[in-house]
């Protein structure tokens, strides 16, 4: 028989960390939902890690600074994942080529940056690029 798990609070007791997406699960994209944020905050008050996930094309900094916008208090969580993280590294480590076509909005500019300053990546024309960011995704 299934299992009907009706809050955290039934199986914390067995877990350690937990594995947190964002859209839906700790906000609608405008607000965080509060039983979300208190559920995560007992658990980390009891010992339990947090990592929040996210497919976002955000780096973490980013990530984290829309959700102090939105209100997410940050003792709900211990970490950020965001598909912008794995990106970056890509550009980084040159696993994609350094020069790069960026295919988006001015404010995705900062994509290029990360906690240390500038990636060190060219943006060149679409001819001339090895990869493409589109959105702050990079693509090869």
């Amino acid at each position: 028989m299934t299992r009907i798990i009706e809050n955290l609070a039934n199986v914390a007791h067995s877990y350690d960390a937990l594995f947190v997406d964002l859209w839906g699960c700790l906000h609608n994209g405008i607000a965080p939902f509060p039983d979300a944020i208190a559920a995560l905050q007992a658990f980390r008050a009891q010992g339990g890690k947090v990592l929040l996930l996210t497919n976002s094309p955000k780096p973490k900094s980013m990530v984290m600074a829309q959700l102090d916008h939105m209100g997410v208090p940050r003792d709900a969580y211990d970490e950020i994942s965001s598909s912008g993280d794995a990106a970056q590294l890509a550009l980084i480590s040159g696993v994609v080529g350094q020069k790069v076509y960026h295919l988006g909005p001015e404010r995705d500019i900062p994509f290029f940056t990360d906690e240390n300053g500038p990636i060190n990546v060219e943006r060149v024309p679409l001819t001339d690029a090895e990869a493409s960011s589109a959105r702050g995704c990079s693509m090869t």
